[in-house]
């Protein structure tokens, strides 16, 4: 095996994040696990499997997150794959999440990922290497009801993906967003999934069927946490089943669910867009020649 890679991992002590710092520490890779309070148990059980532990809070100001990055840095002399795997879910109606709920969901999904790769890049950009992984959802290329603005999250995160692969590849970076389904985590558990304070009786209909839903899903999710982080890990190595096959695609779908789901997504957007074309196309100045 080739030299091993050190990976920098938010949200290190649950769910996704602690099931892919499992699987990069068993195919000899280097770790180093985030959390904002790195004493928790879970990081006690990576720090005994060979990962390092460094406090992090992605919601933190910028010097403070340099200054982080920089003592990861420190620790092995370089950082090859940053994923950026903290998030949690607000449960709520777009009409009943209150401003500050969503300032702090946008803080976590979208501006914590941000912070964090605008302090790893001038690193990977000095050794013309390295891979960003953005932790998306198949709830990226959908909204649904009572989850609207943290699909909204995940939208955002996979265009900043798709802007960030252009911007860098030609310095050796590569970049995905990786779009799991639903796994059977601790995300739609206390401590990630949270709800929206305000409670609007006029959309019950709606919403309450959603919430239902989530409970009786809750560890019960049809995928298989293990499998999908030795896929990611073999993804963002490219190693194993993913050996030579080049460049990361742009949105890295990983679940049954999740496949099928964008299937229908993109098979729904074509034929809208087939149904509306003839009246779309009507709008360009006089002068346009048309193809």
């Amino acid at each position: 095996m080739s030299q091993p890679l050190v990976w920098l991992i938010t949200g290190s002590t649950s769910g996704f994040g602690i099931a892919i710092a499992k699987a990069a520490l068993a195919r000899g890779d280097k770790v180093i696990a985030t959390a904002r309070n790195p004493s928790k148990p879970e990081m006690s059980e990576l720090v005994s499997l060979g990962a390092s532990a460094l406090a992090l809070d992605i919601t933190a100001s910028e010097s403070s997150i340099a200054s982080a990055v920089a003592s990861a840095v420190a620790l092995h002399g370089r950082i090859d794959i940053l994923l950026n795997n903290a998030a949690y879910i607000l449960e709520g109606a777009i009409e009943e999440a209150s401003h500050e709920e969503i300032l702090a969901q946008f803080n976590t999904n979208v501006f914590g990922q941000l912070s964090m790769v605008r302090a790893v890049l001038p690193y990977m950009r000095a050794q013309r290497s390295g891979v960003v992984g953005f932790m998306g959802s198949m709830g990226g290329w959908g909204g649904m009801v009572n989850g609207g603005l943290y699909c909204s999250t995940k939208f955002t995160i996979a265009g900043i993906a798709e802007a960030l692969k252009l911007e860098v590849a030609h310095l050796g970076i590569d970049v995905t967003c990786i779009e799991p389904g639903y796994f059977r985590t601790n995300f739609l558990s206390g401590g990630h999934r949270f709800t929206a304070e305000k409670r609007i009786q006029d959309l019950d209909e709606v919403t309450q069927p959603v919430r239902e839903a989530f409970n009786a899903y809750d560890r019960k999710q049809p995928g298989d946490p293990e499998k999908g982080s030795r896929l990611i890990v073999e993804a963002l190595t490219k190693s194993g089943r993913c050996e030579g096959k080049g460049r990361l695609p742009t949105r890295l779908l990983v679940g049954s669910d999740a496949v099928e789901y964008v299937a229908g997504v993109l098979e729904k957007g074509r034929r809208e867009l087939d149904e509306w074309r003839e009246l779309s196309v009507t709008t360009d100045c006089d002068d346009v020649v048309k193809a």
